[in-house]
């Protein structure tokens, strides 16, 4: 359970980092409109821990098809948020179902990493939308830390 979920955020981590250099390099806004082809998907996703999980996370929704490169990123903060929050739930419903208390203690943590992890991808969200793509970059690594 615990290597897919770090597979995918390192991935989406790392993509997230990727379009912030891109978006901060970038002299013109006009390069963020253009749209996400099969080619820029391989490439962002070449660069990544986990490529083929990075392509069948992002190619997995729909709004990749016809998206740009802001919006990629916005695909990509959903898709971690997703994904932590349903670890989150797979691990809470562990910790209910075990009566062993080195489990139960093993569980707990996890939650707590999980839940700084969700905390970390709100955080990022609101600097999204706020166009603090440092703030965001930060919050993209702090989720990487707890989950990892």
């Amino acid at each position: 359970m615990k290597e897919i979920v770090p597979s995918f955020c390192a991935s989406s981590s790392l993509l997230i980092s990727l379009l912030l250099a891109f978006l901060c390099i970038s002299p013109t806004q006009s390069r963020l409109v253009v749209k996400i082809t099969d080619d820029v998907l391989n490439d962002i996703c070449s660069r990544t821990e986990d490529p083929s999980s990075c392509l069948q996370a992002l190619k997995s929704d729909p709004r990749t098809a016809t998206t740009d490169f802001y919006g990629l990123a916005q695909v990509s903060i959903n898709l971690a948020n997703a994904t932590v929050n349903e670890t989150h739930t797979m691990i809470m419903s562990q910790l209910d179902q075990t009566m062993d208390p080195k489990l139960q203690d093993q569980y707990t943590q996890c939650l707590e990493f999980y839940d700084n992890a969700i905390g970390d991808i709100e955080y990022g969200s609101e600097n999204w939308s706020s166009k603090d793509y440092l703030a965001l970059d930060a919050a993209s690594s702090a989720c990487m830390t707890d989950i990892t």
